[in-house]
């Protein structure tokens, strides 16, 4: 076995001082007479670091190991290095990176060291290596998730939870609702990009696109772009509460060449610049004082943008929390904001040790201390629940003036960037969040209260096994009389998930369906969505959602309206939208059995399918076909949703990795035609090189992966996507029938590749009805 080389190569390097106590020798003395123990047998730590390094390279060129063991065998170097050299590991890794020909800088943020101007995470890593069984199911994990040619996912143990909690009820149902509803806010991803800077780069070729730095290094620009529209550059601001256009910036005066200069709102290859967030705000305010009374908001997580993690200091992760959250005070003032942890908002990103670990007390406590600071200051929460905060780390509840519980979860636990939720797999609550969850369940339960559930990763993207598998159980064991709802955000989409059977794996029928989860759509276009924020009408007494109504503005317009703020127009109600014909009770919530029926609609009715797409982008001009959508919408986890689209065995389901190679994007003034993804003849994929870590949201910086592509069209001067701007659908269009048709056998995919050509004809919507603000 090739490791045998390992414990040879390594024992001569780093045992050398137990072989000279061994064989002492006799003393050398200086020219002043001290003496000192002789060093002649001992390796320096630059022949160690190429020892460790070769052998990485020999494991990778092994013949009989196959792609997942190659990658395990590289972790056992791994911890052996970390429990007898750990100071070295980070420069062996990165090394051994940088030399199998990946990207330097990428391999620096995934091993190097660490440093409060970049996100490497080097330390975390060898902490975690050394706690790992590499050869065991930690390994299997990692692997599977971490390294591209390891496709193989382990079978998930099974999981009782029973013991947790009493048993549940025979009469478990929720309370009776009252007929009087109140408002509540949700808000997600705002991923305020600090930097954004109009004429900025937006069709570049580096991470996230509109600042200073941003270049496309794939295609020389012009000058200046003649084919680039003159509008949507000004300096505006806003000032006293409103908004004040600001001087028209000559596009003609651009110093460096420059494809698609960034305008003044954003853009869909951007993140949220301030003056996006300050006109959301606005409207929500407006909309607030004159229409509407909102009993608190939930915001679902999502502060920080998607940089790079080179890019990514500790003080603009910590002055993007303080921007975020400042700005949403300020509209909404006495307003309570309940908010959960973002995944990206935490340095090194993505990152959360458990408590016992002494790696966190000097290195992570401080983030804690600082969202415990912030809410409190805002006046979102007490003094006992900042305590909590900072004691846990892994979630918080509080309760409403009306009686309702808020759970707030920390969704790094089973995020599968968390390097640390990769050892010791099997101890299902190495964070003990499943204990705080359950004994706040139990709480409500013998107090008969409600409790709504909200964290930021839904545990159907990027989320490991187990910990979903327990979060499963635990909803499915207090639904429906104790939890009410759950909420999620972060993959930028406006989306929903129902939850089957006890650990979500169950026949996808309505008897099995226990509970569902409402995504919250982005306020940040990132991924070539419309910025969007949603309302619920929400039963005083069973606190049930009774129906959500969802707001959005059209980016692409502002690129073209003489520089005014944009215009936030009503997109949908969820009942209008997906019960057109007023099937439902109006006096019944949205309940599980309503998601349920949505979902089969879905997969049976392509009409209202494709709306479904429409409306997770919010008529973006970048909408996507996808192919999986049932199974998406009906899987809670990452295993259902893999056991309902696998079709031979688990080696044939691949979850998709993020290409690096970026596809440029170029606006184009013919708004005329409309583009609808279809199958391509040949398959487009990716490198599948996982190093980036802008993998987080919806279609990536790159807007492809290994399943989902775009067929690039050549204009006359580069590489590009042309489309339209999205159509839209009224709340009360009727051209999308819900009715139910025959129902033919479910189509399985193991994986898709989608181009796009232009439809011979346009799909013909009602015209949207628009509010003015």
């Amino acid at each position: 076995m090739i490791f045998t080389g390992v414990l040879v190569l390594l024992h001569i390097g780093l045992s050398c001082q137990q072989q000279q106590q061994q064989q002492p020798q006799q003393p050398q003395q200086s020219q002043h007479g001290h003496y000192y123990p002789p060093t002649d047998h001992t390796l320096g730590d630059d022949e160690i670091v190429k020892r460790g390094v070769q052998e990485l390279h020999d494991i990778d060129a092994a013949t009989d190991l196959n792609e997942c063991l190659t990658c395990k065998t590289r972790l056992q170097v791994g911890k052996f290095l970390a429990l007898t050299r750990p100071d070295l590991v980070p420069q062996v890794f990165s090394t051994w990176c940088v030399e199998s020909g990946h990207d330097e800088v990428q391999c620096h943020m995934n091993y190097g060291y660490p440093d409060d101007q970049y996100s490497a995470t080097g330390n975390d890593f060898t902490k975690m290596v050394s706690l790992m069984n590499p050869s065991g199911l930690d390994g299997d994990y990692f692997c599977y998730y971490h390294d591209k040619k390891c496709h193989v996912l382990p079978e998930t143990p099974m999981v009782d939870m029973s013991n947790m909690w009493p048993p549940k009820p025979r009469n478990y149902l929720p309370p009776d609702s009252s007929g009087e509803v109140f408002h509540v806010l949700h808000i997600s991803d705002i991923n305020l990009q600090l930097d954004y800077e109009v004429f900025g780069e937006a069709n570049c070729t580096q991470s996230l696109c509109c600042t200073s730095r941003s270049r496309n290094l794939k295609h020389q620009a012009p000058s200046v772009n003649e084919n680039a529209d003159m509008d949507g550059y000004y300096d505006s601001s806003y000032s006293k509460n409103h908004f004040e256009k600001g001087r028209y910036l000559d596009i003609t005066k651009i110093k460096k060449p420059t494809w698609s200069p960034a305008r003044q709102f954003g853009e869909y290859t951007c993140d949220t610049p301030t003056l996006l967030l300050n006109s959301t705000m606005q409207c929500i305010r407006d909309l607030h004082q004159n229409h509407l009374s909102f009993e608190f908001a939930i915001f679902t997580g999502g502060t920080v943008d998607h940089s790079d993690r080179s890019f990514m200091t500790k003080d603009k992760i910590i002055k993007s929390q303080e921007t975020s959250y400042k700005i949403l005070k300020h509209y909404l003032d006495n307003v309570d904001v309940i908010p959960t942890f973002g995944t990206r908002d935490v340095f090194p990103m993505n990152q959360l040790p458990q408590k016992n670990l002494s790696v966190n007390s000097n290195v992570y406590q401080w983030q804690f201390d600082l969202l415990a600071d912030i809410w409190s200051e805002l006046g979102w929460i007490d003094h006992e629940t900042a305590k909590q905060i900072r004691y846990t780390q892994t979630g918080f509840s509080l309760k409403t003036s009306l009686g309702l519980k808020i759970i707030s979860l920390n969704s790094n636990v089973w995020n599968v960037k968390n390097l640390y939720a990769f050892w010791n797999v099997l101890n299902v609550d190495s964070y003990g969040v499943w204990k705080f969850l359950i004994n706040e369940l139990l709480e409500s339960e013998r107090n008969h209260e409600r409790v709504w559930i909200i964290a930021h990763l839904p545990p159907n993207h990027q989320s490991l096994a187990l910990p979903t598998k327990v979060l499963t159980q635990i909803i499915a064991r207090f639904s429906p009389k104790v939890i009410a709802a759950v909420f999620f955000g972060c993959i930028q989409l406006d989306s929903f998930i129902v939850q089957y059977g006890g650990d979500g794996t169950n026949e996808r029928e309505l008897q099995n369906a226990f509970n569902h989860a409402l995504i919250g759509p982005s306020i940040s276009p990132y991924g070539g969505v419309n910025p969007a924020w949603r309302y619920y009408a929400v039963d005083k007494q069973s606190f049930s959602i009774t129906n959500s109504f969802t707001y959005y503005t059209k980016l692409s317009n502002s690129f073209r309206n003489d520089g005014a703020e944009p215009n936030w127009d009503f997109a949908y109600s969820a009942r209008d939208v997906y019960d057109p014909d007023q099937l439902w009770p109006s006096d019944w919530g949205l309940s599980t059995e309503w998601w349920h029926h949505v979902a089969n609609r879905i997969s049976t009715n392509p009409e209202l399918e494709l709306l479904y797409q429409r409306l997770e982008t919010r008529w973006s001009p970048y909408t996507f076909i996808d192919k999986d959508n049932h199974c998406k919408v009906t899987s809670f986890s990452l295993e259902a949703r893999k056991q309902c689209m696998i079709t031979e065995d688990q080696d044939d389901y691949v979850e998709p990795v993020v290409a690096n190679d970026y596809i440029p994007i170029v606006h184009v003034a013919d708004q005329s035609v409309e583009y609808v993804e279809v199958e391509p003849e040949d398959k487009c994929e990716g490198d599948g090189e996982e190093d980036d870590d802008e993998g987080e949201e919806n279609l990536e910086k790159n807007y492809a992966s290994s399943d989902e592509c775009i067929e690039e069209e050549n204009n006359s001067t580069t590489t590009s996507i042309t489309s339209t701007a999205g159509t839209s659908v009224s709340p009360t269009a009727k051209s999308a029938t819900i009715a139910p048709t025959p129902k033919g056998k479910n189509q399985k995919v193991k994986g898709k590749s989608l181009h796009l050509k232009k439809l011979s004809k346009k799909v013909n919507y009602a015209k949207q009805h628009v509010i003015h603000l």
